[in-house]
C-alpha cells in the first residue's frame, strides 16, 4: 500500500476508488450492478464528511454523478456498518487483547443497555407555557425540589415555569427583568438557583425564592439576581452547572470559557471566578460529564474538528480529540451542539453537516454515526439521549426531531408538531420524556405512547 499523501486531506480516499472504478470497468454485466451501488453508496459517504474534492473525482471516473434526491436512499452509515462487520470478522481472527474486549463491550453495551430497551417517544402535546414571542431555549429542572418543571425562556427575556404533570405554568421572570434576549439556562440540581445567559453577554444567577415547585408556579415569589457576573464579549451561547452544582460553566463566540464556584447559602449566593480558558475561535458549545468524567467540561468551538476539555479539579485545559475520522486536521464539518450521557461513557457530537457522531467519551473512536436529520444554513441542532442511551434524538431543520435506535442506528421516530424552527430540545433526569421550544412560540411534550 501506499503511504497516505500529505497536503489536501479531501484527496486521500482518491486511490482506493480509482480502484472501485477500474473494477468496475472489468466486470462483466452480472456484477456492473452492484459496483454501481457500491459507488453510490461511497459517493454519499463522501458527501456526508465533507470529502467534496474526492466524491467529484469519483464522479468523473465512474460516470456517475451525485444527487440528493435520487440517492436519498444510499446513506454513508452503510459504508461504516459494513466496515464494522468486516473488522469484527477480523477481531474474531485474532488472539484476544484488551482493545478487543473494551469494543466488544462497547458494542455489548450500545446494544443491550442497563435496564433493557427504552421505547422510542412518539406522542407530542403542546403545554400550557405562553410566550409572545419566539422561544429560544427550554431545560428541565434536574433538581429535587422542582422535579418535572421545566424552564422557557424567549426573545424579550421572560422566563416561564411550567409542570408537566399538572400542566400548570407561571412567568418567573417577566419580559425586560435583563434587558436582553435570554440564550441558555441551566437549573442548579441541588438548590432553587438558576443560570442564566443573555444576547448581550449578560450572564446571571438567580435565586427564585421557592422551595417547591408549587411555590414557584404561585406566582407569590419574586426571584433575585444574586449573581451578575462579568459580561462576555459576545453572545452566551451555553450557561451549565456541573453535576454536585458547585461549578458553573459560561463560554461565548467571545472565544472564551469561564468556570465559576458558587456556593449557596441560606440567604445569599457566592460567586468566585476560578478559571478562564482562551480559545483560538469562538465557543459554541460546553457539556458537563458525568459519573467518572464529572470533573472534565467539553467544549467545542466554531470551524474546528476538535472535541477539546477542561479539567477542572485542576483547572487546566486538558486533552482534545479529533473528529474527523481519519485523524486529519481538515475541517470539514463543527460540533453545534455536545451531550454526554448520564453513565460518562459516551459523548454525542451534533454537526453542521448533517451527520451526528458518538463518541466513547475521553477519545477519538466513533462507536455511532446517525444521518437523517438536516442542518440548514443557521441552524443550530441540538441533540440528546434518554436516560440509558437507548434513542438518540437531535432537531431537524425541517421542524421535526428525529430519534433512532442507538444499538442498530435505524432511524426509530419522526415526531412533528412544531410549525417552525425548533430552537432547543431536553431530556428529563429519569423518564423517557423530551421536551422542545420553538420559534412557533410553543413549548411542547413528548412521551412514551
Amino acid at each position: 500500500p501506499r503511504e497516505r499523501p500529505r497536503g489536501n486531506t479531501r484527496h486521500v480516499p482518491f486511490l482506493f476508488f480509482s480502484a472501485v472504478v477500474n473494477n468496475h470497468k472489468m466486470q462483466k454485466k452480472g456484477k456492473v450492478d452492484a459496483t454501481r451501488e457500491g459507488a453510490a453508496i461511497v459517493l454519499q459517504f463522501l458527501q456526508e464528511q465533507g470529502f467534496v474534492s474526492a466524491r467529484k473525482a469519483l464522479e468523473e471516473e465512474s460516470g456517475l454523478k451525485y444527487d440528493e434526491k435520487t440517492q436519498g436512499e444510499h446513506k454513508g452509515n452503510y459504508l461504516l456498518s459494513a466496515l464494522a462487520v468486516y473488522k469484527e470478522y477480523l477481531l474474531s481472527k485474532t488472539p484476544e487483547s484488551g482493545e478487543v474486549e473494551k469494543e466488544r463491550a462497547i458494542e455489548e453495551d450500545l446494544v443491550n443497555p442497563k435496564g433493557g430497551p427504552t421505547k422510542p417517544v412518539s406522542e407530542g402535546k403542546k403545554l400550557a407555557a405562553t410566550h409572545g414571542v419566539n422561544i429560544i431555549d427550554v431545560r428541565f429542572s434536574y433538581c429535587t425540589n422542582f422535579q418535572d418543571i421545566v424552564a422557557s425562556s424567549d426573545a424579550k427575556g421572560s422566563l416561564v415555569v411550567t409542570d408537566i404533570q399538572s400542566g400548570s405554568s407561571a412567568t418567573a421572570v417577566k419580559p425586560g427583568f435583563f434587558k436582553a434576549p435570554i440564550l441558555t439556562t441551566d437549573f442548579n440540581p441541588t438548590n432553587n438557583l438558576i443560570a442564566v445567559g443573555c444576547m448581550n453577554g449578560g450572564q446571571y444567577i438567580v435565586d427564585l425564592k421557592a422551595k417547591d415547585k408549587a411555590e414557584l408556579l404561585s406566582g407569590a415569589v419574586q426571584p433575585e439576581v444574586v449573581g451578575d457576573l462579568e459580561k462576555h464579549g459576545k453572545y452566551v451561547n451555553r450557561i451549565r452547572w456541573n453535576r454536585d452544582g458547585t461549578l458553573m460553566a459560561t463560554c461565548s463566540y467571545d472565544k472564551e470559557v469561564r468556570i465559576y464556584a458558587v456556593t449557596a447559602a441560606q440567604e445569599e449566593a457566592k460567586c468566585e471566578l476560578k478559571g478562564r480558558f482562551q480559545f483560538r475561535r469562538g465557543v459554541e458549545c460546553v457539556e458537563w460529564g458525568w459519573e467518572h468524567n464529572a470533573h472534565l467540561l467539553y467544549v467545542s468551538l466554531q470551524q474546528d474538528n476538535y472535541v477539546h476539555s477542561i479539567d477542572a479539579k485542576a483547572m487546566k485545559k486538558a486533552d482534545r480529540y479529533n473528529m474527523n475520522s481519519f485523524g486529519d486536521d481538515h475541517v470539514s464539518f463543527s460540533a453545534l451542539d455536545l451531550h454526554a450521557s448520564k453513565d460518562g461513557k459516551y459523548l454525542i457530537a451534533c454537526t453542521d453537516k448533517d451527520r451526528i457522531i458518538m463518541f466513547a467519551s475521553n477519545s477519538s473512536k466513533q462507536v455511532r454515526n446517525f444521518y437523517g436529520a438536516e442542518s440548514g444554513q443557521y441552524f443550530n441542532p441540538r441533540a440528546v439521549l434518554d436516560c440509558n442511551h437507548s434513542n438518540l434524538y437531535a432537531t431537524s431543520y425541517d421542524n421535526s426531531i428525529i430519534g433512532w435506535d442507538v444499538g442498530s442506528q435505524r432511524p426509530s421516530a419522526k415526531l412533528k408538531g412544531h410549525s417552525k424552527m425548533i430552537r432547543s430540545l431536553h431530556v428529563h433526569a429519569t423518564e423517557p420524556v423530551l421536551v422542545s421550544g420553538s420559534y412557533d412560540r410553543s413549548v411542547r411534550l413528548w412521551t412514551v405512547a
